[in-house]
């Protein structure tokens, strides 16, 4: 079942459709005479079909002769058209999606392939990723130093792996390490793509807008995200957020200790060291977050992509 955003932009594009096609309709009605009267002509002959079917003696010639001619009835119309500088198709219902006819499911009751892809969509819109990030854009030239690429390319290769089971040594969780510029967030975001389109749910934030939506929380005495529904979380830029006393340290930790107790995957971007983490956020975080039954870690260095 599609959702109520996907259902109102289809019953708008078959209005618009069928509005084009009415005003289409009206004006070739006007210029060409002839044409309602081959329309309704069709539109009788096909009627008429199965009733001709099972009266006549010989079904295969009845039908040859129908098919013949409303064959002939077409080619007449689509003369008259082009006569008058009208493309073959004017008098066809103009749909974004002629599988469907902006419906979004196929006559079996599948999913239409442009349903499909409005999904996708609106899961990348909503998941707070950035649309342009995927593995098979992963570009090496933006490496100048080779054991840099040649870091990468692991991590991208590992990151590919983690994406395809959520898991990576058999830990559900992945930590990517390493200096600001050298592609913690645009993996991260290549594996988040990658979940969505093998149809799991993904929500990305960063960690300043975990402590946000805590604090936030707290002022509207409103009931926090549920953080632990997505099957892979993913919390970009740990260290960036501000430490709030019994705030920051609590909202992260909740998280982190919940979805790892419940196993669900958590792909945690920092350019903090381990010995920072440790003194920054305490044992308690530090050992779930190194844990290798819980989290399988990157190390990416280098050179900051994004500068020269």
């Amino acid at each position: 079942m599609l959702p109520a955003e996907l259902t109102a932009y289809y019953t708008r594009a078959r209005a618009r459709a069928l509005r084009t096609y009415e005003a289409r309709r009206n004006e070739a009605y006007a210029a060409i005479p002839r044409l309602p009267a081959i329309e309704a002509e069709m539109k009788q002959t096909a009627f008429d079909l199965g009733i001709g079917l099972r009266k006549a003696s010989d079904k295969a010639a009845y039908r040859q002769s129908v098919g013949e001619a409303l064959g002939r009835l077409s080619m007449e119309r689509a003369r008259l058209l082009a006569d008058n500088g009208l493309p073959i198709d004017h008098l066809e219902i103009p749909y974004e999606c002629r599988r469907c006819g902006d419906t979004g499911s196929l006559p079996d009751g599948t999913l239409c392939p442009c349903a499909r892809a409005r999904l996708l969509q609106l899961k990348y819109a909503s998941s707070g990723l950035a649309q342009d990030a995927r593995f098979e854009l992963f570009r090496t030239s933006v490496y100048k130093n080779a054991e840099q690429k040649k870091r990468s390319l692991r991590a991208k290769e590992l990151c590919e792996l983690y994406a395809g089971e959520l898991a990576l040594n058999g830990a559900p969780g992945l930590v990517l390490m390493g200096e600001t510029g050298v592609g913690k967030t645009y993996l991260l975001d290549c594996i988040g793509r990658r979940a969505i389109e093998r149809g799991r749910t993904v929500q990305k934030y960063t960690a300043y807008n975990i402590v946000d939506l805590m604090l936030r929380s707290v002022r509207e005495r409103t009931a926090a995200a549920d953080l632990a529904a997505p099957e892979l979380l993913i919390i970009d830029d740990l260290g960036t957020e501000p430490m709030i006393p019994s705030i920051t340290f609590e909202a992260l930790f909740a998280v982190i200790n919940e979805r790892g107790n419940a196993g669900r995957a958590t792909a945690v971007a920092t350019n903090l060291s381990r010995a920072e983490i440790l003194e920054g956020y305490g044992e308690r975080i530090f050992s779930r977050l190194f844990s290798q039954k819980a989290y399988s870690v990157i190390e990416l260095r280098g050179d900051d992509l994004r500068i020269g």
